[in-house]
């Protein structure tokens, strides 16, 4: 039986999908494992998606990262595009808060320091992610933290720069509820974020829940509906942990922590 392949490369097996995007397991000339990327048929068709796939190329490229995957080829197979990436054997951070994996249980203050660094340094290199959520993290098994999407990031051109997009970026849950309601963006957006990962790292659960996804999205807009205290779901959290935590989710940008720096500055202070 003839193996099949993809743009030159021997593929092992699917590995998933997010969203927009296939992932195969695949092998180089070379018999080593490889991660090709590709937008799906629909999404391909249109010039928007195939720009921020590619400009999400140009982004882990020149981050030239140890723990962002490591781009290393793009192109097109007739219509559609792709990316070949490194293969990293772990899990992605969903999966592990799905499982209440040990991987995150005996290391979570390790992975929410890893998370922090990285996050602070994609913003020094000139970036926003805007789309940092656990299906776009990679836990190995010894604990070591990766970031492979960067399909909607932007460059930050001005330390206090803020923009509006044309289209709502990242999943409504991790997104800051001014990105929600203006479609505004800046550092404060990532941090946002970051606060929802933390959150759910410390207590297997979201800061806004209810059955009803859309009363979920009420509390989450809301300004007078604060997140649960964390200590409500794990009374273990220290106090000055929930503080900071509560800090990345402020309702207001101007109350949340204004860059990566304060936010590890008071990290070492309790960590």
């Amino acid at each position: 039986m003839n193996t099949p392949q993809f743009a030159g490369f021997d593929v092992v097996r699917p590995l998933g999908s997010g969203g927009m995007t296939r992932l195969l397991l695949a092998l180089d000339a070379h018999h080593r494992h490889v991660v090709i990327r590709y937008l799906t048929q629909d999404f391909a068709k249109r010039w928007s998606y195939r720009r921020h796939f590619f400009d999400g190329a140009k982004v882990m490229q020149h981050l030239n990262h140890p723990h962002v995957s490591r781009l290393i080829k793009t192109g097109y197979v007739g219509s559609i595009p792709y990316m070949v990436l490194e293969y990293i054997d772990a899990k992605n951070l969903r999966d592990v808060l799905l499982a209440k994996d040990h991987i995150l249980t005996d290391n979570t203050l390790s992975l929410m320091r890893q998370l922090a660094t990285l996050l602070s340094y994609i913003h020094s290199a000139g970036y926003l992610h805007l789309d940092f959520k656990p299906e776009n993290l990679l836990v190995r098994a010894d604990g070591v933290i990766f970031v492979i999407d960067f399909d909607l990031a932007l460059p930050i051109q001005r330390p206090w720069w803020r923009r509006r997009l044309r289209e709502l970026p990242g999943t409504p849950a991790y997104v800051a509820p001014e990105t929600l309601t203006t479609h505004c963006v800046d550092v404060r957006s990532d941090i946002y974020s970051l606060g929802v990962i933390f959150y759910e790292m410390l207590t297997f659960h979201k800061p806004f829940e209810n059955d009803k996804l859309e009363l979920a999205r009420v509390a989450q807009l809301n300004p007078h509906t604060p997140p649960t205290p964390l200590r409500q779901h794990n009374p273990h959290i220290a106090p000055a942990l929930e503080s900071l935590v509560l800090k990345c989710l402020a309702k207001r940008p101007e109350d949340r922590y204004p860059s990566m720096s304060l936010v590890i500055r008071d990290m070492e202070k309790i960590l």
